[in-house]
């Protein structure tokens, strides 16, 4: 049996010779002794550096995910959250942590509506009250303490130094950082910080100091460095002097939860995925249900049937999401039915190739509209044997836009993510219902 492990997809098998074609210009890379991949080469440097220093894949993702809150921040982070699957050779068992944020204990359900009961967006998606407590400090803590075999601050010291001395910014990020100015130029901290030289230049050296102290009390601290302790007070006095919802004992009651991965398969692979609150673990595992009938070689790739179908599976897909998706611990998700094989024929016999089915008529919700850039994904493999996928984000680019005083923690805007009323798609163009309402502690999709 071939293995898919997704948040991103893993071979856990050895490569073989089918899947290298000599006829195509793109190629994949081989690796003897592990491989990390990751969206900016500095965290893929460190994470590589962590295995040939006699790491695991774990640990590598701990360092991964911290050098990416430094050099990559308008995704990577330490004040936001996001999703980890992992294979464990010694065990050959998999697992999954979802350290996503959660809503603090003062939020409501209709926070985000105007007094006529329409959507302020803009509250919703910047600033203070669109902040969900982070889980990502908490999330990784919790795979070192449970996999890791390096010193705990062997991992963060890359990211304190790239925070201390500085990195040069690419061009891409530059790019973003300057169209993205009208917007993230309102707040104080982030201006002073990314905007300090406005355009912002290619090559512009990028030095944070107060995020590197951070950094010191998490290396020095573990998880109580971030969640309790001079750091969390930070947290908390920002947020009351500016009437946000986040409190000392929400940061000192956040814990991230260990969840059974979900699993299915496609041909002769299994897949495993991450579970709710997660959508795209259920998504991923029905969609291949619905088109493992179907030969996609033949229908040619991005060909007009081609399109055609994979638009009208994740249609349906997405039309499950708006109504049965939410989080576990607040909502029964009807899991074994969704990424069943009579579901996905059930969905097929609606499915005709080269027929659109408009999107309102299928019901309860719409098409998801173009994805956005801000999240980014992390993979990374082991000499030992074993596997990581990780998904973490901000939510929008750059979050919220709030840098807590004297932290250098860049907020995410998470609680957009959650329904602010039905029918009203968020930012991304999703819909949500009851099942995925603001709770007090619960988890947005």
């Amino acid at each position: 049996m071939k293995y898919l492990l997704t948040l991103l997809l893993i071979f856990a098998n050895a490569l073989k010779s089918e899947i290298f074609n000599s006829n195509s210009i793109v190629q994949p890379e081989v690796g003897q002794d592990g491989m990390v991949v990751s969206q900016h080469y500095l965290a893929t440097d460190v994470g590589y550096s962590i295995l040939k220093s006699g790491g695991n894949a774990y640990d590598a993702s701990i360092a991964v995910a911290f050098t990416l809150a430094v050099v990559l921040p308008r995704a990577g982070n330490i004040g936001g959250g996001g999703f980890m699957v992992m294979y464990d050779k010694k065990s050959d068992k998999t697992f999954s942590i979802d350290y996503r944020e959660k809503a603090p204990e003062f939020a409501t359900k209709d926070m985000f509506l105007n007094d006529d009961g329409s959507v302020n967006t803009k509250r919703a998606t910047q600033g203070i009250l669109s902040i969900g407590v982070p889980g990502t400090v908490y999330g990784m803590w919790e795979v070192h303490q449970k996999f890791g075999s390096l010193p705990w601050e062997d991992l963060i010291k890359p990211a304190i130094n790239l925070a201390e001395k500085g990195f040069k910014i690419s061009p891409f990020m530059a790019d973003v950082l300057n169209d993205q100015y009208e917007k993230l130029s309102n707040f104080k901290n982030f201006k002073r910080i990314f905007y300090s030289n406005y355009p912002v230049k290619i090559h512009q050296e990028l030095k944070q100091p107060n995020l590197a102290r951070t950094l010191k009390k998490i290396s020095q601290n573990g998880a109580k460095g971030f969640y309790e302790g001079e750091v969390a007070n930070l947290i908390a006095q920002y947020m009351n002097s500016n009437k946000g919802l986040i409190s000392s004992s929400d940061l000192k009651n956040y814990r991230p939860v260990w969840r059974k991965p979900i699993t299915g398969n496609y041909h002769e692979y299994k897949i495993v995925t991450m579970a709710p609150p997660s959508s795209g673990g259920i998504h991923i595992i029905q969609m291949l249900n619905i088109l493992e009938k179907y030969n996609l070689l033949e229908l040619g790739h991005n060909s007009p049937k081609y399109s055609s179908l994979l638009s009208e599976v994740m249609k349906y897909a997405y039309a499950d999401r708006s109504k049965y998706l939410g989080d576990p611990d607040f909502f029964k998700v009807p899991v074994k039915t969704l990424i069943s094989k009579e579901y996905a024929e059930e969905i097929n016999k609606k499915i005709q190739i080269g027929k659109i089915t408009p999107a309102n008529e299928i019901l309860p919700g719409q098409a998801i509209q173009k994805e956005s850039m801000d999240t980014t994904h992390f993979s990374i493999a082991d000499k030992f044997g074993n596997l990581v996928g990780n998904t973490y984000t901000l939510n929008s680019t750059y979050g919220s836009g709030i840098i807590i005083d004297g932290t250098g923690i860049l907020m995410n805007n998470e609680m957009d993510d959650f329904v602010s009323a039905p029918g009203i798609p968020n930012q991304f163009g999703l819909l949500g219902g009851e099942a995925n309402k603001i709770e007090p502690y619960k988890r947005p999709l």
